[in-house]
């Protein structure tokens, strides 16, 4: 999570609510503080860019996402968040390349490849795509529910290999230390499957933080 100062902490859970509130012009309003102080201005440009994309502001949101990108270079949210905003802007090829220099720097970020097989299946590129797919859901089994319903996934829904994909059981959980199994960490992924009636599957924002989790 990007840092803010103690004497701006309230300020910023005042600018959070408003944007869970789906209010992003009342968040906007107030982030003068966080954006004119150094020691806070990665946090408010972060603010900054969900609000953008609640209000549907791509080319906005991926100008704040560049000067951040500066103050945090390997930050997984902000290629994440390019990535996505990219793809709702009709740049699916730049989307891609912010997806390949996220897995160049860490090759297990699920969501990357997630993402990344979405990208590739709307470009045409069943191969990439499906090999993404694959890695996907063997790094967390959990993508296997994103691929029954994700509409940027209808071109591969003929593709055998994408067929086995959905056949293939998840394996059977091992039980951890105390009778937990060793996915059970309470930990929702810290995305928004926001179940609106838009075209894709993914979140109409993105999320606040987990280190970057955003599908498509």
């Amino acid at each position: 999570m990007f840092p803010v100062p103690k004497h701006l902490e309230r300020l910023a859970d005042q600018i959070d609510g408003w944007l869970d509130l789906r209010c992003p012009d009342k968040a906007l309003a107030l982030l003068g503080p966080l954006l004119g102080d150094p020691a806070a201005r990665a946090a408010g440009l972060e603010r900054k860019v969900r609000a953008h994309v609640r209000l549907g502001e791509y080319p906005q949101a991926l100008a704040d996402l560049g000067e951040l990108r500066q103050l945090a270079p390997d930050d997984a949210w902000v290629d994440l968040t390019e990535a996505w905003c990219r793809k709702r802007a009709g740049d699916l090829r730049g989307a891609v390349r912010c997806l390949e220099q996220l897995l160049a720097r860490d090759h297990k970020e699920a969501v990357a490849h997630f993402n990344l097989g979405c990208y590739l299946a709307l470009l045409g590129e069943r191969d990439r795509a499906i090999d993404a797919l694959s890695l996907a859901c063997g790094l967390d089994d959990g993508n296997r529910d994103f691929l029954r319903d994700d509409a940027d996934l209808d071109g591969l829904r003929t593709d055998p290999r994408f067929r086995a994909l959905l056949r293939e059981e998840r394996a059977p959980r091992k039980p951890a230390a105390g009778g937990l199994s060793d996915d059970d960490d309470l930990d929702d992924d810290d995305w928004d499957d926001d179940g609106d009636d838009d075209d894709d599957d993914g979140p109409d924002e993105p999320p606040r933080r987990r280190g970057g989790a955003s599908r498509n």
